[in-house]
């Protein structure tokens, strides 16, 4: 993984990703490693070649639908984390 986990924890805590479950944060982590290896996690000029308009809103919409994502791991994940409170207290 290129980032330092100081960084890996600020993004995750800033999304509400700090407490998943252990498969889903091995997932998320995966994910920021492949976004952070292509430069989509920080304004890169790499990304953007000669047709900058067309490129930066393609690179915007891009990071928009991931940081939708993040809302719904997060989301997935407190439902999940309900419906095994709910489950456990019906079985008593």
């Amino acid at each position: 993984m290129m980032f330092n986990s100081n960084h890996i924890e600020g993004i995750l805590q800033d999304r509400g990703l700090s407490n998943l479950n252990d498969e889903s944060l091995w997932q998320v982590k995966t994910i920021l490693s492949e976004l952070n290896d292509e430069q989509l996690l920080i304004n890169s000029k790499k990304t953007i070649s000669s047709d900058y308009v067309k490129d930066k809103a393609t690179a915007t919409f891009l990071r928009a639908i991931v940081e939708q994502n993040w809302i719904m791991i997060t989301q997935n994940d407190q439902i999940l984390k309900e419906l095994k409170i709910q489950n456990r207290v019906a079985k008593k």
